[in-house]
Order: C-alpha cells, then sequence, then structure tokens
C-alpha cells in the first residue's frame, strides 16, 4: 500500500503535526508514506520516520497554480503507483481531487475546522472538501457540520478525533529542576496558582476575555502566562499588555510567545484556560493539558463538549463570556475541589480515548475501508 497524503505546508499546526503523526504511522504497517507540500521545518522530522516528501507550490491557491499542482501530482501518483491520496487542506485537495479524477485513484480527506461560509463561492471552494469518497472529521462537533452545511451522508464520515502523543505529554518526563529554572526565570512566586492560556496570540482564542475576568478576581491570588507567538499581529499583544496595565493586574501577566516544549509550560501550571471565542474544531489544548495532569477550564462549545468532561476532568464557561469564566475560576481557586485529583482523572480519561495511536488507527481504518471495501 501506498498512501500519499496532500497538505499545503510542513511549518506547525494541528494539520501538519497530523499529517506528521499519521505518516509515521503508516511506515509502522508496512506500507510506503509519500507526503506532498511546500515544505517547512517539519520535513526532516517527516523523512527521517521514512516517509518521501515531495515539494510542490501547494500553499498557494490561485486556479493556475492548483492546476499546475495537479498535473504534478498526477505525475507522483502514476511514477510512485499510489493506493490512495489523502488531503488535508482545501487548495491542495482540489489540485489532489484533480489528479486523481485523472489518475482514478481513491480520494479521502480531513475536515480540520469548520471554514467560514461568508458567500456561495466561499461554500463551493471549502466543498472540495466533501468530496472525498469517504471524509474524516476532526470530532464529533466537525461530523455535526459536515451534515448540517453540506449534506453529507453520515455513512460516508469516519469520525478520527486528534490525539496527544504520550511521549511527549508524560508528566513522569519532566524533571521538576526543570520547572523550578522556568518559574524562576519567569519570575513567578511559588505557591501562588498558575494559570496558563497556551494559543497563538489572535483574538479568537480568547485572551481578551481571560484579561477581563481576571480583572474581577484581582482579590484573589494569581498569576497568569500566555504561551502564543504574536507573528504579524503585534498590534494585539501590545493591546493585550495595556489591557492588564489598565486592569492593574500587568505584574501577575507574562507572555511568553511561542514555546516548542509546551509540556513543560503545562506541567507548570495549576489550571489551563481555553477561552476561544469561536468553537474549535478538536482543541488540542485541552487534551494535552490533561495528559499532563493539568485540569482544564474551557469554553462550553466545539470540540471542548466532547473532550472535557465538566465537573470531572475540567470546567466548562460560556464561550465569551468574562463574567462566567470568572466567577468559574474564582469557584476553582476557592472550593473544596482536589485540582490533583481534578488533573488525574483528565489524564486516565485522554489516555483511554485521544492518543495519536488511536487517531492514526481511525484514519487508517477509514483507508481500509476506500481499498478493500
Amino acid at each position: 500500500m501506498k498512501i500519499l497524503q496532500v497538505t499545503a505546508a510542513l511549518q506547525q499546526g494541528g494539520v501538519e503535526r497530523g499529517t506528521v503523526e499519521m505518516a509515521a504511522f503508516i511506515v509502522a504497517q508496512g506500507a510506503q508514506s509519500l507526503v506532498a507540500s511546500q515544505g517547512g521545518r517539519l520535513v526532516e522530522e517527516l523523512e527521517t520516520q521514512g516517509s518521501q516528501h515531495f515539494r510542490l507550490p501547494l500553499v498557494k491557491r490561485t486556479p493556475w497554480t492548483i492546476v499546475y499542482s495537479a498535473f504534478k501530482l498526477r505525475r507522483i501518483i502514476q511514477q510512485e503507483q499510489v493506493s490512495l491520496v489523502h488531503a488535508r487542506s482545501r487548495a491542495p485537495a482540489w489540485a489532489a481531487y484533480l489528479a486523481c479524477h485523472w489518475t482514478g485513484v481513491p480520494f479521502v480527506t480531513t475536515f480540520h475546522g469548520t471554514h467560514r461560509i461568508q458567500n456561495r463561492l466561499k461554500k463551493f471552494y471549502n466543498s472540495i472538501m466533501v468530496r472525498g469518497q469517504r471524509v474524516i472529521a476532526i470530532s464529533g462537533f466537525i461530523k455535526t457540520h459536515l451534515m448540517t452545511h453540506y449534506a453529507v451522508d453520515p455513512c460516508r464520515i469516519n469520525v478520527a478525533p486528534r490525539g496527544y502523543n504520550p511521549e511527549v505529554f508524560n508528566p513522569d518526563l519532566i524533571d521538576a529542576k526543570r520547572i523550578c529554572q522556568l518559574r524562576q526565570s519567569l519570575k513567578l512566586t511559588k505557591g501562588v496558582p498558575i494559570i496558563s492560556l497556551p494559543g497563538r496570540l489572535t483574538r479568537w482564542k480568547g485572551q481578551v476575555v481571560l484579561l477581563e475576568a481576571l480583572n474581577q478576581i484581582k482579590d484573589l491570588c494569581w498569576q497568569v502566562v500566555f504561551i502564543g507567538g504574536e507573528n504579524k499581529k503585534a498590534a494585539y499583544l501590545h493591546e493585550l499588555q495595556n489591557l492588564a496595565t489598565g486592569y492593574q493586574i500587568d505584574d501577575r501577566v507574562r507572555f511568553v510567545g511561542d514555546q516548542t516544549e509546551i509540556a513543560v509550560y503545562y506541567q507548570l501550571s495549576d489550571l489551563v484556560v481555553s477561552a476561544s471565542t469561536e468553537p474549535e474544531a478538536f482543541g488540542r489544548v485541552a487534551v494535552e493539558a490533561q495528559a499532563m495532569g493539568c485540569p482544564v477550564v474551557a469554553s462550553a462549545h466545539g470540540g471542548a463538549l466532547e473532550t472535557v468532561r465538566d465537573g470531572e476532568t475540567g470546567w466548562l464557561f460560556k464561550p465569551g463570556d468574562a463574567e462566567d469564566l470568572a466567577a468559574t475560576l474564582r469557584r476553582v481557586l476557592t472550593g473544596n475541589d482536589d485540582l490533583r485529583a481534578v488533573g488525574e482523572r483528565g489524564r486516565q480519561w485522554v489516555a483511554q480515548h485521544y492518543t495519536i495511536d488511536r487517531m492514526c488507527q481511525a484514519e487508517w481504518d477509514c483507508y481500509e475501508k476506500v481499498l478493500h471495501g
């Protein structure tokens, strides 16, 4: 079996990481793994694991570039005798769809996000992600989205929830000295609860909501760490810093930018907040934090409704509602809940349902259904 995955690039993010994780799984099954993308920092890891990478301009969305990529993909499919093509993002999916149509090779897709439907043209562009012989949804929430907005027959949908890597997100692997050093480098006070919000600095990730909530519980002891890079949104970072200053809580707020060793920050934290104002298609933060034994407070929509068990492995609050988030944080920080016990329940929960092995096996089962019925 030869599987060709097609995605825009291999830089960072859930789609890219999922591509690399699935590629490793394909190789482990004794099959041949091929990946076509624009390239990026994950290519080296991909090739080290035994996959073959083909560099194509798949990030570009112009019609002529898509057609150019389609011809290139057709050649790869024919020369490598590819068994099945798996597309993970929209522009690359259009190119892969054409190549599969020309060669007669089976085509499957993974629907990774809700993809805003602003008009008929945008919906048509998005619809490529449901044109596969089977469609992989990364959560039950996305499955419902596909049936509601694209009228996809549920019999064509495979649900493959995203997963975490137990070899990375394992509290037993984190040296206590590393945590102590990190706390000191960030000038965090020992014994004061640490709240973290991991997520790139973009408004819908809810950094403003958390700051507004923290402003309402200034009487409590806490300190907060925002983990995520600004990229081209330096103005938003300055807005957040000014907001913290205006609330007179800036001495308790840290912005640490992008971090490659995110597991260490989960281990540092007493509580992780996922405050997204728009539904997360899945939301790896909630799962990764629980895997590290850290309780989660998350917006009650999207994937979090599946991954966080309210009152057992974490807590849910009304999306975008700073007052409800503040009340939830106050209840958690002053209540009788044993955060260690909540964290341990979360760790057991995600280990049973959300590992990368489970994710990859679900996608592999989809391949089997398409190729062997």
